[in-house]
């Protein structure tokens, strides 16, 4: 940090910093709402992450960033805080732990035209913020969505466990390394070692598909399930 950013930023009293980080929050959870999360949660996020947790992030960012803060640029901090959140959120919501493995909602459902078209963004003509009033068959479709997409994840981890290249490369794919050339650094892998391992994660991926889909088969999906108790 710069003499001049630390000097603007010293100016800056405690009641104006927690004004500061409410503003953040709202603004962070109004981003967050409009970006597709494998949680289904806006405010729980992937990763362990939260609202409030990207909002530190964005605040230690502006202490210890390399990329300095300058108060004559941009005088208000707190719109420059802003573009930090816009940015963390953008990138976990990009991260493959976020993505990795995304379970197909049911042809019809309302979310279903917005992943067809693989947009990572929500359909503004699909109902994704979720109405009060929800049925029961609404919340349990969301939980068992939101159960299946994080024992996909397990079961991902279980694919690779026996293989400690294929690993590495999972982990850093969950740290929001996407690129080969950054996996490779990041963990110290050969860089053909990692285009090798990628092809591997792919057969993993459909491998845990597959499974997904027959314990799904051979449950009934917990909707049926309901279904079926309310019918009988």
């Amino acid at each position: 940090m710069t003499s001049k950013a630390y000097e603007a930023i010293s100016r800056i009293s405690d009641d104006e910093w927690r004004n500061i980080a409410l503003d953040l929050e709202r603004h962070a959870l109004s981003v967050s709402r409009h970006l597709r999360w494998r949680t289904r949660n806006p405010i729980e996020l992937p990763g362990g992450e939260t609202v409030t947790s990207i909002v530190s992030k964005a605040i230690e960012k502006l202490f210890c960033s390399d990329r300095d803060w300058d108060p004559d640029e941009e005088p208000d901090v707190k719109k420059y805080l802003q573009g930090v959140i816009d940015s963390l959120l953008n990138h976990l919501a990009e991260s493959h732990d976020n993505i990795l493995i995304t379970i197909a909602p049911e042809p019809g459902s309302t979310d279903y035209a917005a992943w067809e078209s693989g947009s990572r963004k929500r359909d503004p003509t699909a109902n994704w913020l979720v109405p009060r009033d929800r049925s029961p068959e609404a919340v349990l479709l969301q939980q068992e969505q939101g159960s299946l997409e994080d024992r996909a994840l397990e079961l991902l981890v279980e694919e690779c466990s026996d293989d400690p290249v294929l690993m590495g490369v999972l982990e850093a794919m969950m740290d929001g390394y996407d690129k080969p050339a950054e996996i490779s650094k990041h963990k110290g892998i050969d860089i053909q070692e990692v285009y090798n391992a990628v092809k591997r994660l792919d057969r993993k991926v459909e491998n845990v598909r597959k499974r997904l889909a027959e314990n799904r088969n051979a449950s009934g999906g917990g909707v049926k399930a309901y279904e079926r108790k309310q019918t009988g």
